[in-house]
């Protein structure tokens, strides 16, 4: 298998790029995929089926069935989801097929039932047991290949079926496929308390650090870095935003390792299942990464997901498909250039300090002077003047504390933006939502995710 070149993941600001061409565009609905989606109604009514915006609400086709329409101001709940059309594979589904070369997989000490694995749209799906009772080292399963020199592996852990707190998924670079060799496994535990571990073994025993993160969810990004005979350890919520974890010295000796994914259940004499994705190797992916639009979140509530091309004291000017729209200050809250934020972090967000938090954890009081061409500066009596790389430096830019305002409805979109509407209608296809702090904004069928009514 030929993995095809991965994008650089980072940040995208308009105003670092400045190409008008490279401006996202709005969503269009590729004719071979419908949305089909569940609706509540207040009268107490669910429907299922295809998703059509129609005059007067949402319809909802159901198979032999005419169209039902249920008005906005009737709609509890509305949940879309993309759909492969008749005859055409459901987009992201794993297909089950078996490993292309070069990829191996094999039990890496004896587990109670043989692991196996399959692969499909750039998902690994891990089947792992525990360990054999008789068995002295630590087994798990293995998927891998070989590399030659100084390498990267990073990949995302979707899933963990076993619940169990010891159980992992992860990766792995070691220089040989038996469990005598040496390795280096980071594992994500999303079961218990552990969090991440960053195990390695040797030929004469090894040793672990973990650590604990309170706010972990799947999906979770783990990268390991092979320079000389060191490993080094990174994990991120993001897969932007890598924090340095532990380094393994001089263990990795051998010319060729091997790297790949690393799946260990503790719990059910049974096989359990991981699903891991966006594996890349030394910069090489299975797929590209969609890029990560800033958060632009409105102190009456809303959390808008675009482009931002410059701002100063007196508004932010958006590109790409929000071109030419400006938010005055005084209707921003923050702006989260990274995303989701950690929870710990949560105490210097919420906008009692006025200020930049920092990808370093600290946090740097002071006004916005300007944010243009990728850099922000920020303007404090006590430190003066200082600029700041927003790719490398910024996380959140702090402005005042979010006072949400009553809505009616809750509208949420793929990019993730949250809205907050006070009125929604319908304007040649398109969903129409009046925003405070925003004025009209439209949402077409293929960027719906989800629509409440709030009474």
């Amino acid at each position: 298998m030929r993995i095809p070149s991965a994008v650089v993941l980072g940040l995208l600001v308009a105003a670092a790029r400045g190409d008008a061409e490279n401006e996202a565009k709005p969503e269009a609905l590729p004719e071979s995929v419908v949305l089909v989606g569940e609706l509540e109604s207040g009268s107490g009514g669910k429907l299922e089926g295809r998703v059509v915006f129609a005059e007067n609400g949402i319809g909802i086709v159901s198979e032999d069935a005419p169209m039902v329409v249920t008005p906005l101001d009737d709609i509890v709940r509305l949940l879309v989801r993309r759909k492969a059309a008749s005859n055409e594979k459901q987009s992201g589904a794993p297909t089950g097929e078996a490993l292309p070369a070069p990829w191996r997989n094999r039990d890496l000490g004896r587990t109670i039932v043989p692991g196996k694995v399959a692969w499909g749209d750039g998902k690994f799906i891990i089947s792992s047991s525990p360990r054999a009772e008789d068995e002295r080292f630590a087994a798990f399963h293995l998927v891998y290949f070989p590399v030659k020199g100084d390498c990267e592996i990073q990949a995302r852990v979707v899933s963990l079926a076993n619940e169990d707190e010891d159980s992992y998924a992860g990766i792995v670079i070691c220089d040989g496929t038996t469990p005598e060799n040496r390795k280096a496994v980071l594992g994500i535990h999303p079961h218990g308390d552990k969090g991440i571990s960053f195990r390695r073994w040797g030929y004469q025993g090894g040793n672990s650090t973990g650590k604990k993160i309170p706010s972990l969810q799947l999906p979770y990004w783990v990268k390991l870095v092979r320079k000389g005979y060191d490993i080094r350890a990174y994990y991120s919520p993001d897969g932007r935003r890598w924090k340095f974890l532990e380094v393994s010295p001089g263990r990795m000796r051998d010319e060729q390792v091997y790297v790949g994914l690393a799946v260990r259940m503790q719990k059910y004499d049974r096989l359990s299942e991981a699903v891991i994705d966006r594996v890349s190797i030394n910069g090489e992916g299975d797929r590209e990464s969609e890029p990560m639009l800033p958060h632009v979140v409105l102190r009456a509530g809303s959390r808008l997901a675009a482009e931002v091309r410059r701002g100063d004291r007196t508004a932010l000017h958006l590109g790409g498909r929000r071109d030419g729209l400006a938010v005055t200050m005084p209707q921003v809250a923050r702006v989260e250039f990274f995303h989701p934020l950690p929870a710990e972090v949560a105490p210097l967000v919420d906008g009692k300090r006025i200020g930049l938090l920092l990808r370093s954890g600290d946090f740097s009081e002071g006004t916005l002077d300007y944010l243009r061409e990728g850099k922000l500066r920020l303007g404090s009596v006590l430190f003066g003047s200082r600029e700041h790389s927003v790719l490398e430096e910024c996380d959140c830019l702090v402005l005042r504390e979010v006072v949400e305002e009553p809505a009616r409805y809750r509208v949420e979109t793929l990019d993730g933006s949250v809205l907050l509407a006070q009125q929604a209608g319908f304007r040649s296809g398109r969903l129409v939502l009046e925003v405070a702090g925003l004025g009209e904004i439209e949402v077409g069928p293929g960027e719906l995710k989800s629509l409440a009514g709030r009474k």
